[in-house]
C-alpha cells in the first residue's frame, strides 16, 4: 500500500520490474515498458499500450494473466481487459542481448464493437540526446524522408505516415524502430509537459471516436546498435550556487467558485502571503464570490488578475464582468478573456470555433478595463497556446496553465514532467516576444479538460489521467513536485505562477471534500504539505534568485537571497539523498515523520525546531527548508 503521507492515497503503487538481457534493459509494467536502455543509455522512454475512452481518459487494465521470463532471450506475456471486459488484449514481448526488442499487441472486442479515441501502441522517445537530432522516416509506401526532432516545441505533428523511424541518441546509439498493423504519426508531447516525443496510432485525420469491430494486431520492433557512454552520470560533486541577476517569481493562488470556502480554510490560506490572486469568472458574476475575492486581496494587498470566460455575446459579458468587479471594489491589475469555445483544444489547422476569436476580445477588454494590462494566451495548457498563438504586439503579457496528468497518471510520468517544463518555459518565452510571462495554475491535477467533455471522475482518489482531484497534491509528493516546478523556472522568463488554490481540489488548506482524503479524514489537520512550499516561495518572491546546479539526480533546489540564503531542497527519488550545504544552516525537514506536525499547524515552518546542520539527509519526497544567516552564495556539495 502507498503511504498517504507521501502520496495522499493508499492505492498500491504500480509494480515495475527491472529486466536486463545483456546490454539491453527495461522496466516491465502492466501498462508500459519503461526506460528501455542500451549500454545504460535511455533510447525509448516508454513503449505503452493505452486504451482511451471517449474523453481521452485511459481505461485502467484488469490483468487476467502475467508471465515474465527475465533470463536470456527474455520473454513476457500479459493478458488483460479494459472497460469491464469490453475489450480483451494480449501483449507479447521478446528481447535479446543483441539489441532487438519486439512487442505484439492483439485487441479483441468480441461480439460488441468497442468505441475508443485511441487504442494500441505508443512509443515515447526521450528528449535528452534526441531534441533537435536528425531523423529518418520510412513512410507506409516505403519511401524515406530526412527530417529531425523539433528543438522548440512543435504545435502540430512534426512527422506523419510512419512505418519506421531511425535516429541516434546522443550521437552514440543507433535506434531503428519498425511499426506494423497500423499507420503511426508523431506529436511533440512536450506541449503537455510530457518529457518525450510520442509516436502513436491512429492518425488524427481519423475521427477522435472510432470503433473496433474485429480483432486488431499491432507490432513494434526496436533494433539497437552502437555503444553509449552509460548515460548521464549522477551528480555527486560540488554544487554551485550562482547569482543569476534574476528575481524570484511572484507566487499567486488561483480562485474560482467553490475553491474559496469555507471561511476557516480561507483564513488559513491567507497565511501563505501570496502576492497575486488569479480570479476566474464564468457566466454571470456572483457578488458573494467577488466579495470574498476582494476581501482576500485587500487583506494581503495582493494584486488581482482576472480571467473571463465569455459567452455568445462577448462584449456584453466583458462589460458585465467589469461592472461586477467594480461593484465589489476589485480593480484588476491584469485581465485575460477567452470565448468559451477556446477552452477546448483544436488542431492548428482547425476547424476553429465560430464567432469572436481571442484576438477580437482584446480591444473590448481595453475599453472595459482601461487601467489594466491585457493578456494574451489561454486558460488551459501550453498546447492550446502553441496552437493559437496571440499577437503579442496587441497584448501586454502572455499566460497559460499546466497539468501533469494528461497522458499518464503514474508517479514516474508525473515526475518526468519536471524535465520538460524548462523547454515549455523556453518555447513560451519565445512566444512572449519580450512581454511578461505569467503562468496560471501549474498543478498535478487537471483543472479543466480541453480534450473531452469533462475531467475524469476520481471518486476513489487513484493515480489516473485527467482527474481534477489528484491525491498526490495532498501528500509530500505534491510539495516536492512543486519545488521541482520552481526549480524548473530557473533561467526562464517566468515572472509569476500559481501552485495552488485556497481550498478545494487544488487547495493549500484542508477542507471537507466529496471524495476521501486518506491521511486527513478524521484528523484535525489545517494544511497540506504544499502550503509550506507555497508560503516559503511567496516569502522569497522578488528576492535575488540563486541558480542551483550539480545536485544529485532526483534532487531539486530553489534558492534566493532574502535576509540571508534561503533554500528549498526536495528529493524526488525513491532513495534517501544527502546534501552538504556550503555552511552550517538552520534546517527544518518536512518528511513522513513530521507529517502530522506539518499538516496540523499552518505556522509549522515558523515554529518548527530547526537543527543546525551542514549535512542534510533527505528521505524520499522530503523537503528541506534551509537558512544560512548572512549567506552570500558559494558552493554546495551534494552526494547520493
Amino acid at each position: 500500500m502507498s503511504d498517504p503521507a507521501i502520496y495522499g492515497t493508499e492505492e498500491p503503487m504500480a509494480a515495475l520490474r527491472r529486466v536486463a538481457v545483456g546490454p539491453l534493459s527495461f522496466l516491465w509494467g502492466r501498462e508500459a515498458l519503461r526506460q528501455i536502455r542500451w549500454h545504460g543509455v535511455e533510447v525509448v522512454r516508454a513503449l505503452a499500450w493505452p486504451i482511451r475512452d471517449e474523453s481521452w481518459g485511459t481505461w485502467p487494465v484488469t490483468v487476467e494473466d502475467e508471465q515474465l521470463d527475465a533470463g536470456a532471450g527474455s520473454a513476457g506475456r500479459l493478458s488483460f481487459t479494459v472497460a469491464e471486459g469490453a475489450l480483451r488484449c494480449l501483449l507479447e514481448v521478446r528481447a535479446d542481448a543483441g539489441g532487438r526488442l519486439t512487442a505484439r499487441l492483439t485487441m479483441d472486442p468480441g461480439a460488441t464493437p468497442f468505441r475508443t479515441n485511441r487504442a494500441g501502441f505508443t512509443v515515447l522517445h526521450p528528449i535528452r540526446g534526441v531534441a533537435g537530432a536528425d531523423l529518418t522516416v520510412t513512410h507506409s509506401d516505403g519511401t524515406q524522408e530526412q527530417t529531425g526532432f523539433p528543438a522548440l516545441i512543435s504545435p502540430d505533428q512534426p512527422v506523419k505516415d510512419i512505418a519506421g523511424l531511425r535516429h541516434s541518441v546522443g550521437g552514440g546509439v543507433a535506434v531503428d524502430i519498425a511499426f506494423g498493423g497500423e499507420v503511426f504519426e508523431m506529436e511533440d508531447q512536450r506541449n503537455w509537459s510530457d518529457a518525450s516525443y510520442k509516436t502513436y496510432c491512429v492518425p488524427l485525420v481519423h475521427p477522435f471516436v472510432y470503433t473496433l469491430e474485429a480483432p486488431v494486431t499491432q507490432s513494434v520492433t526496436v533494433t539497437l546498435s552502437g555503444a553509449g557512454d552509460g548515460g548521464a552520470a549522477a551528480g555527486g560533486g560540488r554544487v554551485a550556487l550562482a547569482r543569476t541577476g534574476a528575481r524570484a517569481p511572484q507566487i499567486g493562488l488561483a480562485l474560482e467558485p467553490g475553491w474559496e470556502a469555507p471561511e476557516s480554510a480561507r483564513d488559513i490560506a491567507m497565511k501563505t502571503g501570496f502576492g497575486c490572486l488569479l480570479v476566474r469568472l464564468t457566466g454571470v458574476p456572483d457578488p458573494a464570490y467577488l466579495a470574498i475575492a476582494a476581501s482576500m486581496a485587500a487583506r494581503l494587498r495582493a494584486e488581482v488578475d482576472v480571467e473571463i470566460v465569455t459567452g455568445p455575446i462577448p462584449e456584453a459579458g466583458i462589460a458585465e464582468a467589469a461592472d461586477a468587479l467594480a461593484d465589489a471594489g476589485l480593480a484588476p491589475r491584469r485581465v485575460l478573456a477567452l470565448p468559451e469555445g477556446y477552452l477546448s483544444s483544436h488542431q492548428p489547422s482547425g476547424p476553429w470555433p465560430g464567432g469572436a476569436t481571442p484576438a477580437d476580445l482584446l480591444p473590448m477588454l481595453r475599453r472595459a478595463f482601461p487601467m489594466a494590462e491585457i493578456g494574451g494566451g489561454v486558460m488551459t495548457n501550453f498546447t492550446e497556446l502553441n496552437r493559437c498563438r496571440p499577437d503579442m504586439a496587441q497584448a501586454d503579457y502572455l499566460t497559460h496553465g499546466n497539468t501533469a496528468i494528461v497522458h499518464a497518471g503514474d508517479d514516474l510520468s508525473v515526475l518526468e514532467t519536471l524535465e520538460c517544463l524548462p523547454q515549455i518555459f523556453e518555447s513560451a518565452g519565445a512566444l512572449a516576444a519580450g512581454k511578461p510571462y505569467r503562468l496560471g495554475l501549474v498543478s498535478i491535477g487537471m483543472r479543466s479538460n480541453p480534450y473531452g467533455a469533462d475531467v475524469a471522475p476520481n471518486p476513489a482518489q487513484l493515480r489516473r489521467t485527467m482527474g481534477r482531484a489528484d491525491p498526490r497534491h495532498r501528500g509530500l509528493f505534491g510539495a516536492a513536485w512543486a519545488v521541482g516546478v520552481l526549480a524548473a523556472s530557473a533561467g526562464s522568463a517566468v515572472a509569476s505562477l500559481c501552485l495552488a488554490a485556497p481550498a478545494g481540489p487544488f487547495g493549500v488548506a484542508v477542507a471537507e471534500q466529496e471524495y476521501p482524503q486518506a491521511g486527513y479524514d478524521g484528523r484535525a489537520a489545517q494544511v497540506y504539505p504544499l502550503f509550506h512550499v507555497v508560503a516559503e516561495a511567496a516569502a522569497l518572491a522578488g528576492a535575488p534568485r540563486l541558480g542551483v546546479s550539480g545536485l544529485p539526480e532526483g534532487v531539486v533546489g530553489y534558492a534566493a537571497d532574502r535576509d540571508g540564503l534561503r533554500m528549498m531542497l526536495a528529493n524526488l527519488g525513491a532513495d534517501a539523498a544527502c546534501v552538504t550545504l556550503p555552511a552550517e544552516a538552520e534546517v527544518a525537514l518536512m518528511d513522513a515523520g513530521a507529517f502530522e506536525a506539518v499538516t496540523e499547524d499552518a505556522d509549522w515552518l515558523a515554529s518548527a525546531p530547526r537543527e543546525r546542520l551542514r549535512d542534510v539527509t533527505l528521505p524520499p519526497f522530503a523537503v528541506a527548508f534551509a537558512r544560512i544567516a548572512g549567506g552570500r552564495g558559494g558552493d554546495v556539495t551534494a552526494r547520493r
